[in-house]
């Protein structure tokens, strides 16, 4: 079962779950400005639905994670990505990141996600396994006005 995280949408999250390149769950809800404290969340409620519908499902049969890593609003990529390395590195599977432009709906992003995903599994060192964020721009940091 593979994992996918996409946070890079300014008003909607989407989390799925995957196995051998089929959709097997999905949840897509509205979470502007609220990913952290959502995504995990959506991730339990996720495993538990799925579970209830086919078999119980928990954290140790996730296999891979796939996460967009960009291009995305800058906190809402990076705590996708973040939660993504943190799980992979947790669970010691692998995470692959894929970027926005390279699919248009989730049966794509699963296609491609199980097709990197097994690709990283049969290459899989053991150096640490991280997704770094993409950014179409600079963060729009400001400074204090002390």
């Amino acid at each position: 079962m593979t994992l996918y995280i996409n946070t890079t949408d300014p008003e909607i999250m989407t989390v799925a779950l995957g196995d051998e390149a089929i959709l097997v769950a999905k949840s897509r809800i509205k979470a502007k400005y609220q990913q952290s404290e959502k995504l995990l969340k959506t991730i339990d409620k996720l495993l538990k639905t799925c579970g209830k519908v086919q078999r119980t499902l928990d954290l140790s049969q996730i296999k891979a994670i796939v996460v967009v890593n960009g291009p995305g609003p800058f906190t809402a990529t990076r705590i996708g990505v973040a939660t993504a390395n943190a799980l992979a590195y947790g669970l010691n599977i692998p995470v692959v990141g894929i970027k926005a432009s390279e699919f248009k709906n989730i049966d794509e992003l699963i296609k491609k996600g199980e097709c990197l995903s097994d690709k990283q599994i049969a290459y899989r060192t053991s150096k640490l396994n991280i997704v770094e964020p993409f950014y179409d721009k600079e963060p729009s940091i400001t400074k204090s006005k002390k």
